[in-house]
């Protein structure tokens, strides 16, 4: 489990790459309460997106026809976090929404595209989600939906609770991450191909139990993705590190990629907290 600042970090670190994160808890954890927390915190909106209430074209766009052909007009929340050009999308209820709602998501997830509309890289998207068989009417996560996600299992201690329930939830606690220079960038995309020039079995192995591929597993994507957040990320910050590597490429592949990585990210003195 991922405590709360360490949650606050990844999400800092992966909105800076336009990384979605998926927060995974029981119900009732305050996944929701956080995410509004965040944008509250910052100033800027947050757009609520149940998917086990809406239909494909709630997500994706509806289709209209005008004199130019058929375009795919974006859904009012869409259009609000475009012209606010900064802000929250969460995605809430990802395991309650049916297949053709999470076929809809890919494209936003990661994406960022709404129907015609590509919502500003200031937009950070975030989701949450019930185990399946702990959710109302659950869904398995189909695997391509899972994999453009950094999968963390999310619960805040007794101690996190009191102080949210005391202060309110919208003073969350400040985030550990970094602002990344093009050179630690690139130091941090030459640590991730040299684990898999070394380990290029792992570059791609899509899990054998269907149970597995609704959770994190490596891809050329999830690589890529972790590429970019992990920059954001101090070196001294173990557990955001580790959060980061096993939400995206899974724990099995996560601590050989922990533990084979020689090459040191030199430390950026740039930092920006939320």
């Amino acid at each position: 489990m991922t405590d709360l600042a360490t949650t606050v970090t990844v999400i800092d670190a992966c909105g800076r790459a336009t990384v979605p994160v998926l927060l995974i808890s029981d119900p009732g954890m305050g996944k929701s309460s956080l995410v509004r927390g965040l944008a509250a915190a910052e100033g800027v909106p947050c757009e609520t997106v149940l998917g086990s209430i809406r239909e494909p074209a709630d997500v994706a766009g509806l289709p209209v026809v005008t004199p130019a052909g058929v375009v795919l007009s974006p859904p009012a929340w869409a259009v609000r976090l475009a012209e606010s050009e900064s802000g929250y999308l969460f995605l809430d209820e990802l395991t309650t929404s049916p297949p053709a709602v999470q076929a809809a998501m890919l494209a936003v997830a990661l994406d960022r595209v709404v129907g015609d509309l590509t919502l500003p890289a200031a937009v950070r998207v975030v989701a949450g989600a019930n185990p399946p068989d702990k959710a109302a009417d659950g869904w398995e996560l189909s695997p391509p939906l899972a994999n453009r996600f950094v999968h963390v299992q999310y619960r805040p201690s007794v101690d996190e609770w009191i102080d949210g329930t005391t202060v309110g939830w919208a003073a969350p606690p400040a985030s550990r991450a970094i602002t990344a220079d093009p050179a630690r960038v690139e130091t941090v995309k030459a640590l991730v191909t040299g684990f898999i020039r070394a380990q290029p079995e792992h570059l791609h192995a899509f899990p054998r139990t269907a149970e597995a591929t609704g959770g994190p597993w490596p891809s050329r994507r999830t690589w890529t993705m972790l590429a970019g957040a992990l920059a954001n990320v101090r070196d001294d910050d173990a557990a955001a590190r580790q959060a980061l590597v096993f939400g995206l490429v899974g724990e099995g592949v996560g601590v050989e990629f922990l533990t084979l990585s020689l090459i040191h990210i030199s430390e950026p003195t740039r930092r920006t907290p939320i």
